[in-house]
Order: structure tokens, then C-alpha cells, then sequence
């Protein structure tokens, strides 16, 4: 988890602390910035609003679901997964908004193409600058599965 954390912490800083002229400082450039650190990472980052439409993510989140990002943006998980994982995934969203606070559990992911990683997933409420929830935002990173465990999600 503090992997994770870090790789978050550290792509809110670049947006705070690479130098920039004055000008450089609107927020079409600050979320190009985030955007580019975001596509930078391996693990898989997504956000969604409180109705579930997914409102962003990296290239690594486009790559697991198996469609070009314009795509999923705007989307629900009913829309981009089978009926089961749409319900598991809404379910989680509201699991981790009702609770307040970020959880961490380990899951199943499987790609497009069959293959499947175990993931170490975290997800945390997607809090505005008004300390109002906006939603949740999701960040999954592969790990080694432990002996003996089957392809069934874990939570």
C-alpha cells in the first residue's frame, strides 16, 4: 500500500512542485501534467463520480478494460464489464463511499486477452476541494498471488 500511496502522493506533487512559469499554472495544464504522471505508471488508476460514470483514469486502466480511453470515459462499469463484475465493482464503489475511508483488498483482474493478474487494489473516496464526496477513485497494482489461491475475486 505504500507503494501505491507513494505513486499517488508523488504524481500530485509533480503538479505542485515542477517549476513552471505563471502562465503554466492554469488547470488545463495542471491536469495535462497529472494526466502524463498518471500514463507513467504501470498500475492501473481510475476515478468515478458518485452515479459511477468513470470521469478518468491512465492508459494502464484503457489497456485492462480492452478499449481506446476515449471511449470509457463517461461509461459505467455496466456499460465496459459483464453483468456479475459491474454489480462487484458498483458494489465495492459503495462499500468504500458509505465507509468514508480508503480500503484495500486483493482481486482477480483478466485482460482482454485471458490473461490474468492478481492485484493488490486500493479505493479511496474521491474527495472535492469542498470536503464533499465526488465519488471514488480506484488504483490497482499487479503482485504476486499467494500459493494456492484461485482466480476468484478476494475481498
Amino acid at each position: 500500500m505504500k507503494n501505491i500511496l507513494l505513486a499517488a502522493a508523488a504524481a500530485a506533487a509533480l503538479v505542485t512542485t515542477t517549476p513552471q512559469s505563471p502562465a503554466a499554472d492554469s488547470q488545463a495544464d495542471q491536469l495535462a501534467t497529472v494526466t502524463t504522471a498518471m500514463n507513467s505508471l504501470p498500475d492501473v488508476i481510475f476515478y468515478k463520480d458518485m452515479d459511477g460514470v468513470y470521469r478518468g483514469g491512465n492508459t494502464a486502466w484503457a489497456a485492462l478494460v480492452g478499449r481506446p480511453f476515449a471511449e470509457l470515459v463517461g461509461k459505467t462499469d455496466a456499460e465496459i464489464f459483464p453483468a456479475d463484475l459491474a454489480a462487484a465493482y458498483r458494489a465495492d464503489d459503495q462499500k468504500t463511499i458509505d465507509g468514508g475511508k480508503p480500503r484495500q483488498f486483493q482481486e482477480w483482474l483478466v485482460y482482454p486477452d485471458g490473461r490474468k493478474v492478481y492485484a493488490d487494489t486500493l479505493k479511496a473516496p474521491w474527495i472535492g476541494e469542498d470536503g464533499k464526496v465526488m465519488g471514488v477513485v480506484g488504483i490497482c497494482r499487479e503482485v504476486a498471488a499467494p500459493a494456492g489461491t484461485q482466480s476468484d475475486r478476494k475481498d
